[in-house]
């Protein structure tokens, strides 16, 4: 019988690096690309003129970024066939939301940053004095988070997909899934929060219900794999 050993390990190794790109990420990008991920714009600063001054970080951060976002969603494909022999339209939904939509998120998160490396490099060569420049670095930079929240909210739908599939195919322990789905719903509501201009002050706290879950269940995954006993029984379903 096949027991999906590899999927398993690829799914929680892509997770686990994509999540060691994300912090790696943000550490080498500084404290503007760790704004732009965190949907906590700085305020009251010349926004280009800091992106100027490290360009080459914000460089690498972004690169390192996109690879975060190609970790992440090509962990789908190691799922997907699995996850099709109980439901096709749950599996569809994670690779659309949690694969193609995602990882256009990502790629379109990237350019936008380059282009703001592009905007402040030119700013500071025109003697930054330039308010046409200005306005549009402004500008670009509310467009990242605005694109952050969409991108988040494409995120959690393909999740919750993610972990109805695993609750009901019991291919790991369903703590870990009830887990996912509750930190889903608590990242949700901050990223819906967030949306509306809304401020409680709780939101790190939502959303650090979902972060330590997503490593726990990789080094599951990588560790102990799928539920052999719900291998077989998906096997025996799709014949």
């Amino acid at each position: 019988m096949n027991t999906y050993r590899k999927n398993a390990v690829m799914a929680g190794v892509l997770y686990f690096f994509g999540t060691v790109f994300g912090v790696l990420g943000t550490v080498i990008g500084g404290k503007v690309l760790t704004s732009i991920v965190t949907l906590k714009l700085l305020v009251g600063v010349d926004i280009l003129n800091l992106v100027a001054a490290d360009s080459s970080g914000l460089i690498g951060g972004a690169f390192i970024y996109l690879m975060m976002g190609i970790s992440l969603t090509t962990m789908t494909v190691f799922l997907y066939p699995i996850f099709r022999k109980d439901s096709k339209e749950l599996a569809m939904g994670m690779v659309l939301f949690r694969g193609a939509l995602e990882g256009t998120w990502y790629f379109m998160s990237t350019l936008g940053i380059l282009a703001l490396v592009a905007l402040g490099n030119e700013y500071i060569a025109t003697g930054a004095n330039s308010a046409a420049l200005q306005s549009m670095g402004n500008v670009l930079y509310q467009f990242q988070d605005r694109l952050g929240t969409v991108g988040y909210i494409l995120f959690l739908i393909g999740a919750m997909c993610l972990y109805l599939s695993f609750y009901r195919t019991r291919l790991i322990p369903r703590w870990l899934s009830v887990w996912g789905l509750i930190g889903v719903v608590f990242t949700m509501a901050s990223t819906l929060l967030h949306l509306f201009h809304i401020n409680t002050g709780y939101e790190f706290y939502m959303e650090m219900v979902l972060a330590p879950q997503e490593m726990v269940m990789a080094v599951w995954l990588i560790v102990k794999g799928f539920n052999p006993s719900a291998i077989a029984a998906l096997s025996a379903k799709t014949e």
